[in-house]
């Protein structure tokens, strides 16, 4: 069987279901919400530590790479002196960029793209060994020099795909026209070592020159394209410019194998990436005052949403309490009153009708008030009324059903015991007036046979809750009582009663006690073999008489002999369907009425032994005990 649960708990799971849906939309929306202010706050701190130190030292780089083409041609003291400069300057530039870029600020997928920026910027010392023993081809040169601006590039792009769209897409356009000059350094760095060294491109410088200057163009245009207006003005300027003009003339020259001034291509180089490099900072400034508001936005509508569904939850928690515990009051008080009616006023009704109390079915029935304005609970609340007020009226009719039944039994009773004691007195008679013994004999069979059928119709009457009706004026022996007992007995030639101590008790329980001590005796003698004897012992105790009735029968079970004390200690109310061992309930009844006890225990010798203890209260004081002798 399932467990049992509480009316509070129940309605506690119904309504925190919902609310745990609730707290889970709260959450899960303003996880959405703060997680873009976060993806906003990750990007920014990116640019700060990482972003703008590591694009310096990617410039500074670019730079190198054009000193050491230029240097790796000429071999000049005077360009040597310039690379050595710029190698301080890119050692600053990589100093601040390691000192500041912090790997928390990466997503966890780039953090792998994240440890191979930092690995190759830390191995420059092979390329720099290379350029400076003028064993660098111009290819590996532009290879080693171009690897860390893409990796750097990739992984800027891995942070910015987290933004909004719209965005992604502007700093996504800012990386491909950062692509873009990269490609265009390598270009400027391999012409210038071609042009310083005074000779053509050999085939395979050739083919990675035309794929740098093709990957140039492609990247400028889709950069610029994606770009907005206002962000795209500044770098289509200067891509499109004199200078720019003129580094492609120059370009494609130098693939012909035509002549080209060594100065005009280092002249227009230089012009062309410093003003790059400054019209994309003003673009980048320009993005970034531009994302500023979106960023704030994206702060306040993850704020917003958080306090608006935190309010939302508190409140619909703060109702939820209030309407469960309203609806849980209700039904615990509807429960209190349907649990007072069972246990309190109807056993109290039916307790007072067995007493035979007049009993007023409104004041004891009175309507039940429900604690709420909850519909179902109110009409719960009335059905209990009906049905209290119903089982109070059932419980009244079957009190006067009862009394009307144990009436007519009492009413007849007594008329068959004014019949017998008319047939005893005739029988008294008789026998006085016969002096044959066989005659008496008789006589005295039929007056024994009759004096059963008065205890019987004496035992309807205390069934039906009459006395006897017969009373004796003097205290009597209870040894008297006791073979007055064995004489309504029909089985009394088996019966013993020993001798015992003198001992006396009121009239007015005379009647009563032998009617008890014959039921007992009966019913030793019913229960055990016909042979055997039955044993009737009496002596004083410390707390009245004691009297024990034993028999040598087959005895009882212990569940069965448990069942009968119960039945001896609280009589039963009389059931006239009930028929079994009515001798007992009749015992019980007198022991109730004169507050004797009896119980029933396991003899020695495998029958049963009824102990009766007399209260000290009902025998007679020593002066009566000495008029009964006298």
């Amino acid at each position: 069987m399932a467990a049992s649960r509480t009316i509070r708990f129940k309605v506690a799971i119904l309504l925190v279901l919902p609310i745990v849906s609730l707290v889970g939309l709260w959450v899960f929306l303003t996880a959405v919400t703060v997680g873009d202010a976060l993806k906003w706050v990750t990007a920014d701190a990116f640019t700060k530590h990482t972003g703008t130190p590591g694009n310096d030292y990617v410039v500074a780089l670019q730079r190198e790479n054009m000193l050491s083409g230029q240097y790796l041609g000429s071999r000049d003291s005077g360009d040597l002196s310039a690379l050595l400069e710029q190698r301080t300057v890119v050692d600053d530039k990589r100093d601040t960029f390691l000192k500041g870029a912090t790997r928390d600020d990466v997503p966890e997928a780039m953090r792998p793209v994240y440890d191979e920026v930092i690995s190759v910027a830390n191995n420059l010392r092979s390329i720099r060994e290379r350029v400076d023993a003028g064993q660098a081809d111009l290819v590996r040169l532009s290879d080693d020099f171009g690897r860390l601006p893409d990796l750097f590039c990739q992984l800027a792009d891995g942070v910015t795909v987290t933004l909004d769209s719209s965005l992604y897409q502007q700093a996504h356009a800012f990386i491909l026209v950062g692509q873009a000059r990269d490609a265009f350094t390598r270009e400027a760095s391999m012409g210038a070592a071609a042009l310083a060294a005074h000779r053509p491109f050999t085939p395979l410088e050739r083919r990675a020159f035309t794929r740098l200057a093709d990957t140039r163009i492609f990247l400028i245009d889709q950069g610029l394209a994606q770009m907005a207006p206002n962000l795209r003005a500044p770098l289509f300027a200067v891509l499109h410019s004199p200078d720019a003009i003129r580094f492609q003339q120059m370009e494609e020259q130098l693939v012909a194998q035509q002549n080209v001034s060594q100065d005009s291509w280092r002249a227009v180089s230089d012009r062309l990436q410093s003003a790059w490099h400054v019209a994309e900072d003003g673009s980048t400034a320009a993005l970034n005052r531009e994302s500023a508001p979106t960023a704030i936005n994206a702060f306040l509508r993850a704020g917003a949403a958080g306090l608006i569904g935190l309010l939302a939850v508190i409140g619909s928690v703060l109702l939820t309490v209030r309407l469960a515990r309203g609806l849980s009051r209700e039904l615990g008080a509807l429960r209190d009153a349907a649990q007072d009616l069972a246990t309190v006023r109807l056993p109290r009704v039916v307790a007072r009708l067995k007493q035979g109390d007049q009993v007023d079915v409104a004041a004891e029935a009175p309507p039940i008030e429900p604690a709420g304005s909850t519909e179902e609970v109110r009409d719960v609340a009335a059905a209990f009324d009906s049905v209290q007020r119903t089982a109070v009226e059932a419980a009244v009719e079957q009190a006067v059903l009862r009394e009307s039944v144990g009436g007519a039994l009492r009413n007849l009773a007594r008329r068959s015991q004014s019949l017998v004691q008319r047939q005893l007195r005739m029988l008294d008679e008789m026998q006085r007036d016969t002096d044959d013994p066989i005659r008496l004999d008789e006589l005295f069979r039929l007056d024994h046979l009759t004096t059963r059928m008065r205890r019987h119709a004496e035992g309807l009457i205390v069934l039906s809750g009459g006395s006897a009706g017969r009373v004796y004026r003097q205290p009597v022996h209870l040894e008297d009582v006791l073979r007055a007992a064995v004489a309504e007995v029909e089985a009394y030639t088996r019966v013993t009663v020993y001798p015992m101590s003198d001992s006396a008790v009121p009239g007015t329980v005379v009647a009563d006690l032998i009617h008890l001590f014959a039921e007992l005796v009966e019913n030793a003698a019913v229960y055990s073999p016909p042979h055997t004897e039955v044993t009737v012992r009496g002596d004083l105790v410390a707390r009245g008489f004691a009297v024990e009735v034993e028999d040598r029968g087959l005895g009882l079970k212990p569940d069965e002999l448990e069942r009968i004390n119960r039945r001896l200690a609280e009589p039963p109310e009389f059931n006239p369907a009930d028929t079994d061992r009515l001798g007992l309930v009749v015992a019980g009844r007198l022991a109730a009425r004169h507050h004797v006890q009896v119980e029933l225990r396991r003899s020695p010798f495998g029958g049963v032994s009824a102990i009766v203890l007399l209260p000290a209260a009902l025998l007679v004081k020593e002066e009566a005990r000495l008029e009964v002798t006298r």
